[in-house]
């Protein structure tokens, strides 16, 4: 009886000394393997050639275009900290002055990117092609919808359409955005009605606005979860009683500032963000942003304001914030039509880039090679000097003997 407690005691210290040896490798296995990481939003900007930059406003003034260039460049550093975005992407110059607009040649909202008619603006269709291209690399895995660039006579810009979280504002009425492109959006000169349902889907708000208003979005900007800031003027007045009469079933909390004052806010996607950029030049409305429970972020800009540029033209901001690999349930459902929210997307990660609606990609994703290696899609070429010359294994180097040498 002894011996058998003996032989069990011994047993059960054994299988104890086995699993504390096992222990440290089970750990190790368990290890977390991979982390998903937030790249939802992101923000691309051109910065044009020192020398396009004109040296003086049309009143007058002076500018100084190394403040100009490093005033933007500050843009996107203080843009950096906020929360506004996840990456910032330096796209390449063009030998122009306005590759600066980049927000005007393309509006982008969930998966959809609507680039703009090239009617007016032709010199840009390379531009506008290799931003395509960048978003691309960035992780747009939507339709890149030509709905716009097929209107005979239809003309629109970037700037006249507002992101929100129940639809897209869209201005209409001036020479920038003309009412062919509205109706294009909403249905009105769908040849059936199957199409025009399908345009519908879209969810375009349209606002009209007077022939000498500026872009909507220059005096109009989303943030928070129901908050539209609107320059105090008679545009931006206007605009924020047909945004609240247009989406009606949301409790705007409309904020007003100061005319001139040029901010930046968007959509972030399935989170609420309540960082704004203000102009630091104008303190009461910076006051007034806090007041309204949004946490206002100062940026000087007073060159850029000499030439009437906001904040909100030259960063083109692209979310990619829903699933990219759809669970809509049938096949013929894969695409942009499928559920835009599902349960994948918690696993949105750098790599969902490879995904294009649940399906792997293969071959290249339609980035160049720049776009592609900015954005870690490729690896860092290697340089790789020639190799000395080394002798070749288990023989001597040196000169080979000549048969004359060799017979004497």
């Amino acid at each position: 009886m002894c011996s058998s407690r003996v032989a069990v005691s011994a047993a059960v210290r054994l299988v104890a000394r086995q699993q504390q040896q096992q222990a440290p490798a089970l750990r190790r296995v368990s290890a977390p393997l991979f982390t998903a990481t937030r790249r939802y939003v992101n923000a691309l900007y051109r910065v044009p050639p020192l020398h396009t930059v004109p040296t003086h406003s049309p009143s007058g003034e002076e500018v100084d275009a190394e403040l100009f260039v490093r005033q933007v460049k500050d843009l996107f550093a203080a843009l950096r900290q906020t929360q506004l975005v996840e990456q910032i992407h330096e796209m390449r110059t063009c030998p122009y002055y306005d590759c600066l607009f980049t927000a005007d040649v393309i509006f982008q909202h969930y998966d959809m990117v609507l680039p703009m008619p090239k009617y007016g603006r032709e010199h840009r269709s390379s531009e506008v092609s290799e931003t395509l291209r960048y978003l691309r690399a960035c992780g747009a895995t939507g339709d890149f919808n030509h709905i716009l660039q097929d209107v005979k006579g239809g003309v629109a810009s970037g700037g006249d359409f507002v992101s929100t979280s129940h639809g897209i504002l869209m201005a209409y009425g001036t020479a920038r955005t003309n009412k062919l492109s509205m109706m294009a959006l909403t249905g009105g000169g769908a040849p059936s009605e199957a199409a025009a349902a399908q345009q519908r889907a879209l969810n375009v708000v349209p606002i009209e606005v007077a022939a000498d208003a500026p872009p909507l979005a220059d005096f109009m900007a989303f943030a928070g979860k129901r908050t539209l800031i609107v320059q105090d003027t008679v545009h931006g007045r206007n605009a924020a009683e047909a945004a609240a009469r247009g989406i009606a079933k949301i409790p705007w909390q409309i904020l007003r500032v100061e005319p001139g004052c040029s901010f930046l806010s968007h959509l972030c996607g399935v989170n609420a963000v309540y960082d704004v950029l203000v102009d630091q030049d104008y303190p009461a409305s910076m006051e007034r942003v806090g007041e309204a429970g949004l946490n206002p972020f100062p940026v000087e800009w007073t060159e850029p304001r000499k030439l009437g540029v906001t904040m909100r033209s030259v960063c083109l901001v692209a979310r990619f914030a829903r699933g990219t690999m759809s669970a809509g349930g049938y096949a013929d459902s894969d695409g942009h039509r499928a559920a835009s929210f599902t349960y994948h997307s918690r696993n949105i990660a750098k790599n969902s880039r490879l995904f294009q609606n649940g399906h792997r990609r293969h071959g290249d994703s339609g980035a160049p090679l720049e776009a592609q290696l900015r954005s870690g899609e490729l690896p860092e070429p290697v340089y790789q000097r020639p190799p000395r010359y080394a002798p070749p294994m288990h023989r001597t180097g040196g000169l080979m003997a000549s048969d004359a040498g060799r017979n004497d």
